[in-house]
């Protein structure tokens, strides 16, 4: 073998070496990882798949349930009422997370969420009798008010935070927060016995929340990364 024909050989096995090194590493490069996290829109469980070394994507689902909360002896004006309160939530969430640093958790992060669920109900009752002048009105004859408040649709969300979705080492935690961008909610309001005319002010209350277009959107997570 002349020297030529082994300079080539030599090269030919050191660029075959250096190609099964880099798509060795490229196959050992963990690029996903599951998360569970915990905020304002509840429990949520996340998966989330590196795209560059500055680009994460995400897919969350959050939920959050609150049943038959209650709260006694609220004073409004000079009576006391009782509060039943229920509460539920389900948004799923698709978005993308920029880090704009190299050597920084620091993140900024922009999807939208599908609020498939996200209602509150109130019913609000009189915890004691009625005085009108000299007439006594038992709280039961009084009745009670029911609130309904929704949001639904589509609502883009923005934010920032700190910690990747696909962590340097095994395990990370993460911090985020920003809004939803919804529509204004939708109010349903009735009422009986002689409350029942309290249901016509429900125009009133659905402009009141007119501007209830921004929810907050806290999150605390616990990444894995695999």
């Amino acid at each position: 073998m002349n020297m030529k024909n082994f300079l080539l050989s030599i090269f030919l096995i050191s660029f075959c070496f250096q190609s099964k090194a880099q798509n060795d590493k490229e196959i050992k490069e963990k690029k996903n990882a599951f998360a569970i996290s915990i905020g304002s829109p509840g429990l949520g469980l996340e998966y989330a798949r590196k795209l560059s070394p500055k680009l994460n994507a995400k897919l969350v689902w959050h939920s959050f349930k609150l049943e038959d909360f209650e709260q006694e002896d609220l004073e409004i004006k000079d009576d006391k009422v009782d509060l039943l309160a229920n509460v539920e939530i389900s948004i799923i969430d698709m978005g993308i997370e920029y880090l704009p640093f190299k050597n920084s958790a620091f993140k900024l992060t922009a999807g939208f969420g599908i609020l498939s669920k996200l209602n509150t109900n109130a019913v609000i009752t009189y915890t004691e009798d009625v005085s009108v002048g000299n007439v006594i009105i038992s709280k039961a004859d009084v009745g009670e008010i029911d609130a309904n408040i929704s949001w639904s649709g589509v609502a883009p969300y923005l934010g920032l935070g700190f910690g990747r979705a696909i962590p340097k080492r095994r395990l990370g935690f993460g911090l985020e927060i920003g809004t939803y961008f919804a529509s204004s909610p939708t109010v349903d309001l009735t009422a009986s016995k002689l409350l029942a005319p309290t249901a016509t002010q429900e125009d009133n209350l659905q402009e009141s929340l007119e501007s209830f277009k921004f929810i907050p959107r806290i999150q605390f997570r616990l990444a894995y990364k695999f």
